[in-house]
């Protein structure tokens, strides 16, 4: 199952040092996995993918930015990097999808033929959770939405949840289908939760240690980068922290809103 990770924060210039924290709290890489990445380097979006045999020792050196959304799963077999591995891209949007879903060819199938010429067109590869990806963007074009860098979290997490809606319908399954959904746009973070597939968040507030900037938490903010580290904020999103304990769950069939300042809302 594919582990997903994304993080928003209220500190650009402090993005590396919550990731370092975060590094501690959630399972993202493991063994056989490929990873990708997404993350904005002043307002361009940047892509990595490590294959399984590649080093990951750059894997949290990212640039400056407000988020970031970090995708793990299996590698693909007979298919490129490219194609198949998360987090998949639109423009500005990223996108990534966990979930075991029911006959996923037949599903991916009956979620294509739901959407218009021009957005199927977008289909790079054979899976399920790309047509959920193309099916969420599909949402935002009927709202005229798909490329308002001023689009609300909440109503952008009201069409997650549909999407993640219609793919458990497409499945055909009587039964809730697992599904955790994560996106983002680089300035807001939405995620929803269907079925039984748990989907965490927590907030991280200000901590004056920090390993990476060599901070012990016990120095006096009489500097800029202590003062900065004592009042950083960050939201963390993922489907398998190391210990549950301290996140709060999605509900099931709901969907978060991380907007940016880091307001939270369970829409």
């Amino acid at each position: 199952m594919t582990r997903l990770f994304a993080i928003a924060t209220a500190d650009p210039t402090l993005l590396r040092c919550e990731l370092s924290r975060a590094g501690g709290l959630v399972a993202l890489d493991g063994e056989g996995l490929v990873l990708g990445l997404g993350a904005w380097d002043d307002g361009q979006l940047v892509q990595r993918r490590y294959g399984v045999s590649v080093t990951r020792t750059d894997m949290w050196d990212i640039p400056d930015g407000e988020a970031v959304l970090y995708a793990a799963g299996p590698a693909p077999v007979g298919r490129p990097l490219e194609e198949v591995a998360q987090p998949f891209r639109w423009r500005q949007w990223l996108f990534a999808q966990s979930g075991l879903v029911p006959h996923a060819g037949a599903t991916r199938e009956r979620l294509v033929e739901q959407l218009p010429d021009y957005l199927q067109r977008l289909l790079r590869g054979p899976s399920v959770e790309e047509a959920g990806f193309v099916t969420f963007l599909s949402e935002l074009r009927s709202l005229g939405r798909m490329d308002d860098p001023d689009l609300e979290a909440p109503l952008a997490a009201q069409l997650l949840a549909r999407t993640a809606a219609h793919v458990e319908k497409a499945s055909g399954d009587a039964h809730r289908v697992p599904l955790a959904m994560v996106a983002t746009n680089g300035r807001i973070v939405i995620a929803a939760a269907r079925g039984p597939q748990p989907l965490y968040y927590r907030l991280l507030e200000g901590d004056g240690a920090c390993a990476r900037c060599e901070l012990t938490g016990d120095e006096k903010a009489t500097t800029p980068l202590v003062r900065d580290h004592r009042r950083r904020r960050s939201v963390l999103i993922a489907n398998e922290p190391l210990k549950p304990d301290g996140w709060l769950t999605v509900p099931e069939g709901r969907s978060l809103a991380v907007s940016r300042g880091l307001q939270l809302q369970v829409v």
